[in-house]
């Protein structure tokens, strides 16, 4: 045997040796720091054999399983509904009314 070339060296990441994912794994999401916390609360809703969230990537990202994408999209929907308010829900609130 002579010496080894660079070649035969095999190079991964510290993240690639924790857990080997297919490339088709699940769905990288990209949000807003509530969103992302809205959405790792729905994950500890879940018992531990039903979680979707394979990856916590950052303060933005998460990396979900591909059949938890339309559930976790529509309760994400479902949640911005319940907490947006628009300037018409607020009108006449300062009216007098003596």
């Amino acid at each position: 045997m002579g010496p080894k070339r660079k070649s035969d060296k095999k190079l991964t990441s510290p993240k690639k040796q924790q857990r080997d994912l297919p490339t088709c794994a699940g769905y990288l999401i990209s949000c807003d720091v509530p969103t992302k916390q809205y959405i790792s609360y729905l994950n500890e809703l879940k018992p531990v054999d039903k979680k979707f969230i394979l990856e916590d990537l950052d303060s933005t990202h998460l990396l979900i399983k591909r059949k938890s994408r339309d559930e976790i999209e529509r309760k994400v929907e479902a949640w911005m509904d319940d907490n947006v308010f628009s300037a018409v829900e607020r009108v006449g609130e300062n009216l007098d009314m003596s």
